[in-house]
């Protein structure tokens, strides 16, 4: 029997529905509820910081696709959405499809999840990519990489947060990021992509009914190799204009193989030999504070833009500032017991800092730093220019102090 369901009445408060409770969730769930809605977090019990802030939390995994539909039922959402992460979007692409709502269905929500999918799509649609191929056996995969030659990206075809992906320069490192990513991949299958040298930077694309209205291009700080994990971000976008317009056009092609729609869309990219590459893209908004770089940058609200996307909504926002700014983690470099925080005077009173956030507390304990999830905090500044807020924040970074224990 198929699923009944019925949307909202004209006079009942609508129901948004959030997966994920972590904290890159927070700022959706709170603008949510700022915008009168009724807030479904489903989100395993844990220590996550929005399962509180919730109107109605649902102790269901963000993968387990068939009970977060029957909950979407029962709680006769108005729409669903998430940031930040990956893993759960195969759930909402179910959701949307079985509940005729706004968003990306459940076949492109695969292919944006599934590195391999997503490859295969960029090569149909001629996207400028990496060459790849993917692999169960780690002396085929070890095979391709010499064949293609070092260095070689070595990547699990579908996690999340940079884990399981690695840079390997010689056939000496191979075995330990084959094990690496093999840990976290669910499928079991390893993407060996060529390593492209070049600048890397990113983009958020706004897509609505099939169009990207909105491209707003970024600089990135990486972490050294082999993980290359992004730890901050900067606004306006060094690029010139002519390569701007060159990356919305790549950003169009991306988005129509996938097929991708009505969110906002994380994309990773490379500019090799003066043209700008898909790495990677995203049925979601991007994390580590890109959301609000786009809204101290252009005016445009994100998170409300992404709420408005999910429930359908009428979407005209028009970027009505340029500030530039720029944003960086805060990271423990050793893994142990968070005893003391110090944060000059001069920071917290600086007339650029924009805001400081702590995601830890004395006596947590922190992990030393490799992937995204390992971030205590976030540090963001503006500035008259993106290389002044940049450094800025750099600046004010190294003067903040941690003792771990």
């Amino acid at each position: 029997m198929p699923l009944q369901y019925k949307k909202d009445a004209p006079d009942m408060k609508k129901r948004l529905m959030i997966l994920g409770a972590g904290t890159y969730q927070v700022p959706l769930i709170k603008k949510a509820k700022d915008k009168g809605l009724t807030v479904i977090v489903v989100s395993p019990n844990g220590n996550y910081p929005g399962i509180k802030l919730a109107d109605i939390h649902i102790d269901i995994d963000t993968t387990d696709e068939e009970n977060i539909i029957k909950a979407a039922v029962k709680y006769k959402i108005s729409g669903i959405t998430t940031t930040g992460t990956d893993v759960c979007v195969p759930s909402l692409g179910r959701v949307v499809d079985e509940l005729g709502l706004a968003g990306t269905g459940y076949e492109a929500a695969c292919k944006s999840m599934d590195k391999i999918l997503m490859k295969q799509a960029f090569v149909e649609y001629n996207v400028l990519t990496a060459k790849f191929d993917f692999f169960k056996s780690e002396s085929d995969a070890k095979e391709y990489a010499c064949l293609i030659g070092y260095p070689v990206m070595v990547k699990a075809t579908d996690s999340s947060g940079s884990r399981g992906i690695a840079k390997v320069d010689s056939g000496e490192g191979f075995n330990s990021a084959w094990i690496d990513a093999l840990e976290v991949s669910r499928s079991k299958e390893i993407i060996i992509e060529e390593y492209l040298e070049g600048i890397e930077f990113g983009a958020q694309a706004f897509i609505k009914d099939n169009e990207v209205t909105l491209v707003f291009p970024h600089g990135d700080t990486v972490t050294p190799g082999p993980y290359f994990t992004p730890v901050g971000h900067s606004m306006p976008t060094q690029l010139p204009k002519k390569l701007q317009v060159e990356t919305k056009k790549i950003i169009e092609k991306a988005v129509q193989a996938l097929g991708i729609n009505n969110c906002i869309s994380n994309v990773d990219l490379m500019l090799v030999n003066g043209m700008p590459a898909v790495i990677e893209i995203g049925a979601r908004m991007g994390a580590t504070c890109l959301p609000e770089n786009i809204s101290i940058y252009s005016g445009v609200d994100a998170y409300e833009y992404a709420i408005d996307l999910a429930l359908g909504n009428k979407c005209e926002y028009i970027a009505q500032q340029e500030q530039a700014n720029a944003c960086l983690l805060l990271m423990s470099d050793k893994t142990g017991t968070l005893k003391n925080i110090h944060v000059p005077k001069s920071i917290l009173e600086h007339e650029d800092l924009i805001g400081i956030q702590w995601d830890v507390s004395i006596g947590d304990k922190v992990r030393k730093f490799t992937v995204g999830p390992d971030r205590i905090g976030h540090i963001i500044v503006k500035g008259k220019s993106a290389v002044e807020s940049e450094k800025l924040v750099e600046h004010m970074v190294s003067q903040i102090s941690l003792e771990v224990v």
